[in-house]
């Protein structure tokens, strides 16, 4: 995938890549660009650079962070010799560097080289990697990101990880898969994940990531109801707030259909039974009722006669 702004150094790079057998995407540097590197997950990226936007640097750090992309080689192509980025270029995210104008010959040898090391690296990594899938959870979704051969690495990992204990931890939460980096998947990889959907009883819908596997699922899925799949991350994003907002304007409709209901008006409170009620007398301010004092036989003592 080579990334460039300029006309003039975009058809050089057609024209140097012209006949080849690999598929090679040329386009321009956009909003847009990052998200479809994530999803096509390409062996290399040549970056054509100005030195004047800091977008162009803050995109290959980006990058960088995500767990797809931050060990594809990334090969920038500068416009002349600077030796400040010469000296920095590691720090900045680049794999190497390459003045143009590009010669043919040895920007596909350098290219050949980077992507033998990267994918000697990444077959190295899976060898020694312990853990074949990660788990990103939080935000009400939970990630399985696979990151190796399916039927080898992964769906062996998947029984230790779905106990039951997990499964019922996770009902209330999005489930989604990210197969981006995975090297192969067809049929039989669809139909695992098809069985694999079964044991989250309580969801809808299991969301797969799928980049460039995208036309394996939309071929071979046979249960499409269950199965949401997307290309990138963003799509996946997009989808989740777009269910969240109809949720939110679902609860506004049925607590202003509530409200006509009950006459437009707020119900009253719900009246106080009796037996709730408990009187309590203050301590300090006992009421003590008066007692006549005992009858002596006295005229004093006697009570008035009662009036007519």
């Amino acid at each position: 995938m080579a990334i460039e702004n300029d006309l003039n150094s975009s058809q050089d790079l057609e024209n140097i890549f012209l006949g080849l057998r690999q598929r090679v995407v040329v386009t321009r540097f956009s909003q847009t660009v990052q998200e479809y590197a994530k999803s096509s997950n390409p062996d290399i990226i040549l970056m054509g650079l100005t030195f004047k936007d800091k977008k162009e640097l803050e995109f290959v750090l980006e990058l960088r962070r995500d767990v797809i992309t931050h060990n594809i080689p990334i090969l920038a192509m500068i416009p002349k010799e600077d030796a400040n980025f010469i000296a920095n270029h590691k720090a900045l995210g680049f794999t190497d560097y390459m003045v143009k104008p590009l010669i043919k010959q040895p920007l596909l040898d350098r290219i050949h080289s980077l992507i033998e090391e990267y994918k000697f690296s990444e077959s190295s990594k899976t060898r020694d990697n312990m853990s074949f899938v990660v788990v990103d959870r939080g935000h009400g979704r939970v990630l399985f990101q696979c990151r190796a051969n399916l039927k080898r690495y992964v769906f062996p990992e998947f029984k230790k990880i779905f106990t039951p204990n997990f499964l019922k931890s996770i009902q209330a939460e999005r489930i989604c898969f990210d197969v981006r980096v995975v090297p192969e998947l067809g049929k039989d990889e669809v139909e695992v994940f098809e069985r694999v959907m079964k044991i989250f009883l309580g969801h809808e819908r299991v969301v797969f990531i799928a980049g460039r596997h995208m036309g394996a699922f939309i071929e071979h899925a046979t249960d499409e109801e269950k199965m949401l799949v997307f290309m990138a991350p963003n799509e996946f994003d997009e989808y989740v707030r777009m269910e969240d907002q109809k949720k939110e304007e679902q609860r506004k409709k049925e607590k202003k259909e509530k409200f006509v209901k009950d006459g437009g008006k707020e119900r009253p409170p719900a009246p106080t039974l009796l037996s709730e009620v408990k009187i309590q007398i203050p301590i300090n301010d006992p009421i003590i009722p008066e007692v006549p004092p005992p009858n002596t036989g006295s005229e004093e003592s006697n009570p008035p006669s009662a009036q007519p």
